[in-house]
């Protein structure tokens, strides 16, 4: 291994970071191998799992079952019900669900997210969580979880409903 990759492996924060760093070296190699068959497909899916690896870490990371539950005074059980009622953000990370800690306000959820929930149209818990951290027009270009902390639901939940349509504003 090249020592500029082997530095770059050794300095990164996690795992999950080595493995992405890599995976997006061997796109490069490939297309050198073969450069009248470059592969739009891969890197269209190493993009999008950069993404979600950056949504996993913003705002303070994503929580476990039992943290969450923990601070909302609940069984792991119990928030297994609130994710399958549509009362909490979670993602699907292929082993287990995760929690964006975002949502976690001083005294249970944030104001205002179970609204945020019941209004979207959308149904992809990637989707809605990259909602939440991306600025969005219908809020002047401000991002949903901002506007949430700053007792703006209404105006959040607007924006959740019309999120996912096409046309304009």
């Amino acid at each position: 291994m090249p020592r500029d990759r082997l530095l770059a492996a050794v300095g990164a924060t996690t795992d999950t970071d080595v493995l992405f760093s890599s995976l997006r070296e061997a796109a490069a190699i490939g297309a050198e191998i073969e450069p009248d068959k470059p592969d739009p497909l891969t890197e269209a899916f190493l993009r999008g799992s950069e993404m979600k690896r950056e949504m996993l870490k913003a705002e303070g990371g994503a929580i476990s079952a039992q943290q969450l539950a923990g601070h909302l005074g609940i069984t792991a059980q119990g928030l297994g019900r609130k994710r399958e009622r549509n009362q909490v953000f979670w993602l699907d990370v292929g082993d287990g669900y995760v929690y964006p800690a975002f949502q976690i306000g001083k005294n249970g959820l944030l104001p205002g997210i179970r609204e945020v929930l019941d209004a979207f149209t959308v149904d992809d818990p990637w989707m809605r969580v990259n909602f939440m951290l991306t600025g969005d027009q219908r809020l002047g270009g401000k991002r949903p979880i901002d506007q949430l902390r700053k007792g703006k639901i209404e105006e959040v939940v607007t924006a959740a409903a019309a999120y996912g349509e096409h046309g304009a504003a």
